[in-house]
C-alpha cells in the first residue's frame, strides 16, 4: 500500500510538472516569437544587395529548452564569426516559425521535419542555393564544437561562388 501511495506521489508530480513547463512554454511562445522572429533589414542601395545569404533557424510553436539552444547557438555563430557580413546586411540570421500560415511551404520547400538551420543564397530575390546544417544536433551538447561547425559551413558556403 505504502509503494502505491508513492507511485501516485510520483505520477502526479510528473504531471504536475509536465503541465507547468506546457503552460509556461506555450506562453513563452509569442513573446519569444515575436522576439526572434525577425529578419534584418536589408541595404538595397548596396550592389552586393542582390546576392545575399541567410541564416535561417526554422522552429514550430512548441519549443523545448534543446531547441532554444540551437536557435541561440546558432544566432550567436552567425553574429560572432560574421560580424561584417552581418552588419553589411550581406549575411541575415533570423528565426522562422513555421506553424505561422505564412512559413509552412519552408517544410515541403527545405524537406523540414525538425527544427533546423538552414543556410540560403538569394541572389535578385530569388534563391539559387541552400545547404541544411543537419549536424547541429549532434553537436548541441558542445558549444565550442557547435559554434566552429556552424561557422566554418557558413563560411564555405559564403565563400563559394554560384553560377
Amino acid at each position: 500500500m505504502f509503494a502505491r501511495m508513492w507511485l501516485v506521489v510520483v505520477v502526479l508530480a510528473a504531471v504536475g510538472v509536465s503541465v507547468a513547463v506546457s503552460v509556461e512554454q506555450k506562453s513563452g511562445v509569442d513573446s519569444a516569437t515575436a522576439k526572434t522572429d525577425t529578419t534584418q533589414k536589408v541595404k538595397t542601395d548596396s550592389p552586393a544587395a542582390k546576392d545575399i545569404i541567410y541564416a535561417s533557424y526554422f522552429h514550430g510553436d512548441r519549443r523545448c529548452p534543446t531547441c532554444m539552444k540551437l536557435e541561440a547557438y546558432s544566432s550567436e555563430a552567425i553574429r560572432s564569426g560574421f560580424e561584417k557580413e552581418v552588419k553589411d546586411s550581406l549575411l541575415v540570421f533570423r528565426t522562422v516559425n513555421w506553424d505561422r500560415e505564412e512559413n509552412a511551404h519552408y517544410l515541403d520547400d527545405y524537406k523540414l521535419y525538425t527544427k533546423a538551420l538552414i543556410l540560403s543564397r538569394v541572389r535578385g530575390g530569388k534563391e539559387v542555393a541552400w545547404v541544411n546544417l543537419d549536424s547541429i544536433w549532434q553537436l548541441v551538447g558542445d558549444k565550442d564544437k557547435f559554434l566552429k561547425y556552424v561557422q566554418t559551413h557558413s563560411r564555405a558556403f559564403t565563400d563559394t561562388p554560384v553560377k
